[in-house]
């Protein structure tokens, strides 16, 4: 049975439209009526002979973190900038973190912290779309007009990027969504967004069907569940909507059985139920169910927000999901972050040095666990993982009526690498005594993308249409850092 050709494909996406979108939509309950393309195009890319493929984690520090706060504090610099927090030693000769760290420090021999990095804009949507997709100022109405990096790898890692011609050799048939019966794995989900991981990215020109899955919710509480899904189910309205489905779009009608254009019918129908399936609690699903998971191990993460998204995360790529995107704020504020105000210190949102009292402690124990947990799994090869936000914070602290915070600063800002076959144990760049600009090995942002890109095995320089139809490159500038990939 031949996959379907780009001709099919068209074939199908414009036969009634309007009606089998809107059903779609109906089944799932939350917009994903596109899932079933996502599932074969992932597994056009997963046919026998595909090179192995990393996933990646990308723990995204919204709000802007502050990097002395964190991996570059400055004990020795005035009071007015280094804040009321200590520095500790780590296991690298010279380095410290900031006092609230204590397991990081251990671990800072098998991570790579860059503390060098700096951009034009200090403004939450610019500086996040400057971060994220490595073009500067290119946003319209709050959006930008170019896609992040998460969806280009997703658009990457599918195949979808490249011509797919069918396959016609019948030891190749991926019947239902699934590689061949003698592989015993299952195609699963390209891209997962945890708690609006990349709120301010977006596929942009390349589309939703390159966007997330995207999985809302505290999965640190009972009963945490794929939204709507497990309701659905529970009342017979999925049930329902399947069956709606099935009788309205009569797909695959007027196709003559034993015909190329049947079988390739017959696929995408296969990859529907595939993508069913899976939204009612079969294949990738269970990846959500953290109640597999040993008591003890869901301790070593910590039993809250940022320990349960960790968690979660190490199953998503266990299972094969190639990239999974968390908005990663521990809680500093005791509101689980429902402000949605993350890593945005300032003054008027409370005392950053209370606040990360709390956050610290709870962001050192989950990303130190998904490094050793990745590590004791043996997929510190296979996975990459990046933690950074936007910018830092302004090195001088500022005081409201009191109360101590750090305002938004683009000039220097730090992230954390781990694994990805990249070379760990060290401390890339420096700022100046004060943590106001870099003073050692500057790098932008589009070097850190660059990295990543590299990594993943994309070539930052390929070539995708625009809106237009323009080709434009993948990434405008930026270059591999040579001292994480020898």
């Amino acid at each position: 049975m031949p996959l379907m050709t780009p001709d099919v494909r068209s074939t199908l996406l414009h036969r009634d439209l309007t009606r089998r979108a809107f059903l779609q939509s109906a089944v799932t309950g939350i917009g994903i009526g596109s899932l079933p393309y996502w599932i074969q195009a992932r597994a056009e890319a997963a046919l026998p002979g595909a090179a192995r493929q990393r996933s990646l984690i990308l723990l995204w520090q919204d709000g802007g973190p502050s990097h002395i706060e964190t991996f570059d504090p400055k004990p020795d610099a005035p009071a007015e900038f280094r804040g009321e927090l200590g520095a500790i030693r780590t296991t690298l000769p010279g380095v410290r973190y900031c006092e609230v760290l204590p397991r990081l420090a251990r671990l800072a021999h098998r991570t790579c912290v860059i503390r060098s990095l700096h951009q034009p804009s200090s403004d939450h949507v610019v500086g996040s779309h400057n971060v994220l997709t490595g073009w500067e100022d290119e946003t319209a109405q709050g959006k930008s007009r170019y896609p992040d990096l998460a969806c280009v790898v997703n658009r990457m890692r599918s195949g979808a990027a490249a011509a797919v011609t069918a396959v016609t050799d019948p030891r190749r048939v991926i019947p239902g969504g699934t590689l061949p019966p003698d592989s015993g794995k299952t195609i699963p989900l390209p891209y997962v967004d945890l708690g609006g991981g990349l709120h301010r990215g977006g596929p942009a020109f390349l589309g939703a069907v390159n966007g997330p899955f995207q999985v809302s919710g505290d999965p640190s509480k009972p009963g945490f569940v794929i939204q709507n899904v497990q309701a659905l189910e529970a009342d017979g309205r999925f049930r329902d909507r399947v069956a709606a489905l099935g009788r309205l779009d009569r797909f695959g009608d007027g196709v003559s059985p034993g015909t190329a254009a049947f079988e390739q019918f017959r696929a995408v129908g296969g990859f529907r139920r595939r993508a069913l399936d899976l939204l009612s609690g079969a294949g990738t699903a269970r990846a959500f169910d953290l109640s597999r998971e040993p008591e003890g191990v869901r301790d070593r993460y910590g039993q809250h927000l940022a320990g349960q998204q960790c968690l979660l995360a190490r199953r998503l790529v266990e299972e094969g999901v190639g990239v999974v995107a968390v908005r990663f704020a521990p809680d500093g504020r005791g509101d689980y972050d429902r402000t949605m105000i993350g890593w945005d210190d300032h003054a008027v949102h409370g005392n950053i040095f209370e606040i990360m009292r709390r956050r610290g402690p709870q962001f050192d124990q989950a990303l130190s666990a998904l490094i050793e947990d990745l590590d004791d799994r043996g997929l510190d090869e296979e996975v990459l993982v990046v933690v950074v936000g936007e910018f830092g914070r302004t090195p001088r602290i500022h005081v409201n009526k009191g109360c101590p915070g750090r305002e938004h600063w683009g000039q220097a800002g730090c992230a954390l690498v781990y694994g990805g076959g990249l070379r760990m144990g060290q401390v890339i760049g420096a700022t100046n005594e004060r943590g106001e600009t870099p003073q050692d090995r500057p790098l932008k942002y589009q070097d850190l993308l660059a990295t990543i890109y590299h990594a993943m095995g994309v070539d930052p320089a390929r070539t995708l249409p625009d809106a237009a139809g323009r080709p434009v490159p993948i990434l405008p500038t930026g270059t591999p850092i040579h001292e994480l990939t020898g």
